[in-house]
């Protein structure tokens, strides 16, 4: 069962929301993203489903730290073909940054790929397909083949390529890879936008008609030069004269304006070795198994297939079909609306998701909403149960060296004689031996969980912060103890939010002021347990616990009740502080408090069974 909940996705989601920097929640029926927070629905427990979770997770969280959403809405706008071409070298870019960063999300994100392959979402292009697709999914294929290093993509990549030269004009494909190249170099969401504009600008260049012979063009210089040859008795030319007289023309091909020649594309790659070797042990910490392809279809750097069979192995002629030079190959990607385009394959990613979800909508992991509060009125707080928490916190530590003072006691086997003990040998006593025992010292993890839903409202509300904070104050010195303070709901109501009151290692001094609030919304305390569940295992402390402060009625009581014990078998404590309410149908152990006054007598024993083992 600890195990269970260990892998469970809310910690697991929560963990990788610590180690990316990002918010996220657990619950619905929805895969969502708004740009800062990420939401991944309630989904069932199979390898598929935890695939799509964690490579959809690694893939927005990829967005949310890397991407500048301004500068990709302002280029989207120009049109669907530059918003695509975008969004492609968009992906590619985030992902290897996310790569560069935490090297095993390259297994996390190939294994999303070769999802996508296996279900036919991506697929090698056709000599059928539209031209824009043929275009679009070469590009798609082409950089994270070869930017990526996704090695399952060889066969996919080489087929794309044939199509896109038989499809469109030499040049095009020349000046297309020789841009592409650029794609390693990208450092930002701006750059990605604007290699996208050029490579539209490419296109419409290349779509155009070329502009008839001039009449200072060089065929006209050569027929003019042969009729005053044959009229006029002139000195022949120096070599040099003729090749300056345009007798050996640059071919079309190089008179291309991509990045240097055909050869030079081609070898970009090792200029532009994206930084993902595939799988690499990265302490286990992501865990997108579940889902790895076939054997053939994983990423690596053993070598680069379809750079290194060359330009020979390319066949296309790039003329397109009857003698077309294929400009209107060109002419059509540019009328192509935003229904012809390929699907966004993170949007495959989005719909597969959302379709393993369980169709529960209680939301099992919330997002922190910080809170500064009210600086005046903290302290106005801070002072009102200062003297209590300072008497608890004088007899806590009393409490505390007693029960871990080093005892001598006599036992019949030992090393060591005890002096004061020896006549018992006498009488044949043979506890004779001493033996020194020394108790644990604390080493506590807490997390207080305060009800603040409308039905605490008014009173209720107020008994349950001041015995927080009293309670915060009080272990604040206490060695060995760590303690963190979060309300629920958020405070305008909001149940996929909780509130912060204060975070580990924080000073009570300095966070009072997030002590006043009152009560709001309804009492989502199952997303809120989850949020504490996650918070506690993330802590290195030997104990951990979790406290509730509540008048007892959750929103959904069997999920509530479910996540009770689920956390009391992976073995955290669970301990539910009833304001006016008896808990204990709903908490391991349970207590009662009706007033201020029963509060103060009931605050060392909560302690104590907090400190001692």
């Amino acid at each position: 069962m600890q195990n269970t909940i260990h892998n469970a996705l809310p910690i697991v989601a929560a963990a990788y929301g610590r180690k990316f920097g990002v918010q996220v929640q657990v619950g619905g029926t929805r895969a969502l993203t708004n740009g800062k927070t990420i939401r991944i629905p309630h989904i069932n427990d199979s390898p598929v489903a935890k695939t799509l979770a964690w490579g959809y997770l690694t893939h927005e969280a990829a967005h949310v730290r890397y991407t500048d959403f301004t500068a990709f809405s302002e280029t989207g706008s120009q049109g669907a073909l530059v918003k695509h071409v975008m969004n492609v070298l968009e992906d590619v870019r985030i992902e290897a940054a996310m790569i560069r960063t935490y090297p095993g999300t390259a297994t996390t994100l190939w294994a999303v790929e070769a999802f996508l392959i296996q279900e036919g979402h991506n697929r090698p292009v056709q000599p059928t397909d539209q031209p824009v697709q043929i275009m679009a999914g070469f590009v798609y294929t082409h950089c994270r083949r070869r930017f990526l290093r996704w090695d399952g993509l060889d066969a996919m990549a080489r087929q794309d390529e044939q199509v896109l030269r038989k499809t469109f004009p030499p040049t095009f494909v020349h000046r297309l890879l020789g841009l592409l190249t650029e794609v390693p170099s990208l450092d930002s969401t701006r750059a990605a936008a604007d290699l996208a504009q050029r490579i539209v600008a490419l296109i419409q260049e290349e779509a155009q008609e070329p502009p008839p012979p001039s009449p200072g063009s060089a065929e006209d210089s050569n027929e003019h030069d042969d009729q005053e040859d044959d009229g006029d008795d002139q000195p022949p030319q120096s070599q040099g004269d003729d090749a300056q007289a345009g007798g050996a023309l640059p071919s079309e091909n190089d008179s291309a304006a991509g990045n240097g020649s055909d050869e030079d594309a081609d070898t970009g790659d090792e200029e532009g070795a994206g930084p993902g070797a595939g799988p690499s042990g990265d302490s286990g910490e992501d865990e997108g198994e579940g889902f790895d392809g076939s054997q053939d279809q994983r990423p690596g750097t053993s070598h680069d297939a379809a750079e290194d069979s060359g330009p020979a192995e390319h066949a296309g002629n790039g003329t397109g079909d009857e003698g077309d030079d294929g400009r209107e190959a060109l002419q059509a990607v540019l009328s192509a609306g935003e229904s012809d385009l390929p699907e966004d394959p993170f949007q495959a990613v989005t719909e597969a998701l959302s379709r393993q979800a369980t169709g529960h909508s209680t939301l099992l992991l919330p997002i922190l909403e910080n809170y500064e509060g009210h600086v005046l009125q903290g302290q106005t707080a801070l002072a009102r149960v200062r003297s209590e928490s300072a008497k608890l916190t004088a007899r806590l530590q009393g409490l505390v060296q007693a029960h871990t003072m080093t005892q001598t006691r006599t036992v019949r086997r030992g090393r060591t004689l005890s002096a004061n003990h020896l006549h018992r040998a006498a009488v044949g006593d043979d506890r004779i031996f001493a033996r020194k025992d020394r108790r644990a010292a604390p080493n506590t993890a807490l997390h207080l969980l305060v009800d603040l839903s409308g039905s605490m409202q008014g009173y209720q509300d107020q008994i349950a912060l001041d015995a927080a904070m009293a309670l915060a104050l009080a272990l604040e010195p206490m060695r060995g103890v760590s303690c963190a303070v979060t309300a629920f709901p958020s405070r305008y109501g909001f149940a996929d939010q909780v509130t912060r009151i204060t975070s580990h290692g924080d000073r009570l001094q300095a966070r009072a002021g997030a002590f006043v609030q009152g009560g709001r919304g309804g009492t989502p305390m199952t997303g809120a347990l989850w949020y504490a569940a996650a918070d506690l295992l993330a802590r290195q402390e030997e104990r951990k616990v979790i406290m509730t402060l509540t008048d007892g009625g959750p929103d959904d009581w069997s999920s509530t009740k479910e996540m009770v014990d689920r956390a009391g078998a992976a073995g955290l404590e669970m301990i539910g502080v009833g304001i006016a309410t008896q808990v204990a149908g709903l908490f391991p152990v349970a207590i009662r408090i009706e007033t201020i006054a029963d509060l103060k007598g009931q605050l060392f024993g909560i302690a104590e069974r907090l400190l001692l083992v």
